[in-house]
């Protein structure tokens, strides 16, 4: 067991021997400044991201409700109503349009 201890020892000798001989890229190292500038930044990107997050995730639901309630409000309508007229028609079809509309961008969005 020692032996082969050894054995690596040397494979790892030689090793960093190798790489010691290749040489080194000529850049130079970033300044410290400039890695501190950058790593404010994206503490910043990142409490900014963590403080919108649950806006996000609510918008879709303030959607739903939303839409749920001009549904109820619509359905409300023609059930008041005294005949469907052309114009209650017409007002109903491009409600339930723009509801789908909405309804398709916050699906997309999510």
């Amino acid at each position: 067991m020692a032996d082969e201890r050894f054995e690596r020892e040397d494979e790892v000798r030689a090793w960093m021997r190798e790489l010691a001989a290749v040489p080194i890229n000529g850049k130079p190292l970033p300044d410290a400044q400039q890695l501190w500038w950058k790593a404010e930044l994206l503490k910043r990107w990142d409490e900014q991201r963590r403080t919108v997050a649950p806006i996000e995730r609510a918008e879709p639901v303030q959607v739903g409700i939303g839409l749920v309630g001009a549904i109820v409000l619509l359905a409300s309508l023609w059930r008041q109503g005294p005949t469907p007229s052309n114009t209650l028609i017409f007002a109903t079809i491009v409600s339930l349009t723009v509801l789908v509309a909405v309804a398709a961008l916050t699906l997309r969005q999510s």
